[in-house]
């Protein structure tokens, strides 16, 4: 059986690697790979073999099959126990032919037809002997004991195939998470020509992971940059060392699946987690602020200074100058402290060598250095080394943490790499600042990386907003509507403790529908904040104020109002010339119209009122008729009511006259209000 070995891992960040591996074939053999149960999905799928001679191919793949031990034993007719295997294998093949081998080394041909057993006393202990009963060749039946049987040939190829199949079964069920592929190679003719075997196929593997290291000291500060340098975790989970590879990291998400076709497919059920309950945090007392004098922030604080005035003020507030190229540390050794940063940069970059592809989709990082990674173990391979803008500034954002900015680097990846997303350790002056996470980078991306709280900067805010007066009027769908402003006012109290000047970058949230009407400078825009831009003198305390305004309405239903209302609308319409002349007028009669309209409904109202009342009344009338006698008392009061009867029903067939000519009357001047509505603009 001969070996693959791996040549080339390609590891990408979707959770799947390409494995090439190659191995030398002479004549006819077979090349052997073993995996673990659930990635024989990804290998079956994405397997591909070829052998690279002229004349040699690739006669068949085959592999172990998905299913148990116990399912694959009962195709065959055999099954050994674990004890007196040898006796029960003889039991389940009687009837089988065999040359026989025993003490002496005579052999003897015949058929098995049994086992006899028999005890015997051997130094006061009963024991049980055995005995194999053979018919000869030449038809006479032997006893053989067992104790003389040294071997015996099967000779029949079927019971040959089932005993070994049944111990490479076990053999393999003894691995229960392990399947072999076995690649079978046929030379051709070409018995004595060395061919060289490719295979490739893909596997389920841990993503490779980015950590990064950003190192700035006080001169690169000045100049806006720093070292920035990238380590890969890579890990090696097969079964298999990687021995002088060639590694390549790609970065970006191509499609990837997992195609179930090896193993019988179960649903999948979602699995819900009880919630998780966070602990109280402790809480601080707020300092005070009512004795503070805070000094409006003026426009001029953000002139920029020339970059020689700006180098020459932070190195009169006591920055040590550059160490001298070549200082000496302990022991007479150049001490990374001690090193310029040309010099660092320098000594790591030597250390790095790699080289980039541009995918389209991907990117490609290829480990110039061949890597060795035992099976089982991780390594952490260098990926670049390079020197990036870098510039220290501070971000208050109120919904992040309302009290003090976040200190962060705001780094442009202005390398010829994409940077994947990963942890960073950000290094100043030589001491550790903070860690933070470098997102996702493509070339000239500027990205803000918070890394620590300036505790030395305090900030609070306070908002208050105001409606004013209404300022415009329009009409629609019997509507009226009145437009007002709607100021929001924020006033951020900023005070710099330290004796350094800061760059703060404020977020301020966008309020939907608002515009600044009054604002110190302008901002940059995010998705969702406005981003201003300050800066903080030493030992300062400023007001930062911000005013935004919304144009907001109100809408009045016309059909609701009465005639009274209409006119006092009017005529505050008029007073601050939000109508002119013409409206008024058309205003003015649709205030007639629905008070004639009004007039109309209170009529009709009234009128039902009366008839309901009248037909309850004769209601009554007729229950006290049909009770009445015939004596001269009664025939009087029926007289009455019959009377009274004649006359409510002489009102109720006027008044339900009077309600048609009104229902008309109101449906017309509906008509007529929705017609001078209609024509209502302002």
């Amino acid at each position: 059986m001969k070996e693959l070995s791996i040549k080339k891992v390609i590891i990408h960040r979707s959770g799947i690697s390409y494995f090439i591996l190659e191995g030398l074939m002479k004549g006819t053999d077979t090349f052997e790979l073993e995996f673990k149960i659930d990635e024989m999905d990804d290998v079956l799928k994405s397997l591909f073999v070829l052998d690279t001679s002229e004349k040699g191919y690739i006669s068949s793949i085959s592999y172990d099959a998905a299913l148990e031990t116990s399912q694959l034993l009962k195709s065959i007719m055999l099954n050994i126990p674990d004890r007196d295997s040898f006796s029960s294998l003889i039991t389940q093949i009687k009837g089988a032919s065999i040359n026989l081998t025993i003490t002496g080394g005579k052999i003897i041909s015949g058929t098995i037809m049994g086992i006899e057993e028999f005890e015997k006393m051997s130094k006061d202990e009963k024991i049980i002997e055995k005995l194999l009963i053979l018919l000869q060749d030449n038809e006479v039946i032997s006893k053989i004991k067992f104790t003389e049987i040294k071997s015996f040939d099967i000779l029949n190829e079927d019971i040959k195939k089932d005993l070994k199949f049944f111990l490479d079964t076990v053999i393999s069920g003894k691995k229960k998470d392990a399947k072999k592929i076995k690649i079978n190679c046929e030379s051709g003719g070409n018995d004595e020509v060395d061919r060289i075997i490719f295979v490739s196929y893909i596997r389920e593997s841990p993503i490779w992971k980015t950590s990064y290291r950003l190192i700035m000291s006080k001169e690169q500060a000045l100049e806006e940059k720093c070292l920035l340098s990238g380590w890969s975790l890579i890990e090696n989970t097969t079964n298999q060392d990687w021995e002088n590879i060639e590694l390549s990291l790609v970065a970006g998400m191509p499609v990837s699946f997992k195609y179930e076709f090896y193993q019988p497919i179960f649903i999948q059920r979602p699995v819900i987690r009880p919630p998780r309950v966070l602990s109280v945090k402790p809480t601080e007392i707020e300092e005070g602020f009512e004795m503070e004098k805070f000094r409006d922030y003026e426009m001029a604080e953000m002139a920029a200074k020339p970059a020689a005035m700006r180098k020459k003020a932070i190195m009169r507030t006591g920055a040590p100058p550059p160490a001298p190229r070549g200082a000496i540390g302990y022991g007479g050794v150049q001490s990374v402290m001690n090193m310029t940063d040309h010099a660092l940069l320098d000594k790591v970059k030597s250390q790095t060598k790699i080289q980039t592809k541009d995918l389209g989709e991907l990117f490609e990082y290829n480990i110039s250095n061949l890597v060795t990674i035992k099976r089982k173990q991780s390594a952490l391979v260098p990926i670049l080394t390079e020197s990036i803008k870098a510039r220290r500034v501070l971000l208050y954002n109120k919904n992040e943490y309302d009290r003090n900015p976040n200190a962060c680097l705001e780094i442009t990846n202005n390398t010829i790499l994409t940077l994947e997303r990963g942890p960073v350790t950000i290094i100043y002056d030589d001491n550790l600042a903070g860690e933070a996470i470098i997102p996702f980078l493509n070339k000239e991306d500027t990205r803000l990386l918070n890394y620590a709280v300036e505790q030395a900067v305090v900030i609070t805010h306070e908002q208050k907003s105001e409606s004013l007066s209404v300022h415009k009027v329009t009409f629609g769908s019997g509507y009226s509507y009145e437009y007002y402003y709607t100021n929001l006012m924020t006033t951020y109290k900023i005070k710099n403790k330290t004796n350094e000047e800061k760059k703060l970058y404020l977020d301020h949230p966008k309020t939907h529908g608002y515009k600044f009407v009054e604002k110190p400078n302008d901002p940059e825009e995010t998705p969702n904040y406005w981003r201003f831009k300050l800066k903080l003198k030493p030992k300062d305390a400023i007001n930062f104020k911000l005013k935004e305004q919304r144009e907001d309405y109100s809408s009045n239903y016309l059909w609701n109002w009465s005639k009274d209302d209409i006119l006092k609308r009017v005529g505050f319409y008029i007073k601050h010339k939000f109508i002119d002349e013409k409206l008024e007028a058309k205003l003015k009669e649709i205030a007639e119209f629905i008070q004639t309209l009004n007039d109309k409904r209170n009529r009709r109202e009234n009128l039902d009122q009366e008839r309901d009342l009248m037909t309850d009344e004769q209601s009554r009338l007729r229950e006290n008729i049909s009770v009445l006698g015939n004596d001269s008392q009664s025939v009087s009061l029926k007289e009455r009511y019959v009377k009274k009867l004649n006359d409510q029903e002489t009102r109720f067939e006027k008044i339900s006259v009077e309600l048609k000519k009104l229902d008309k009357e109101i449906d017309s001047l509906n008509k007529k209000i929705e017609k001078q509505m209609n024509k209502l603009k302002a």
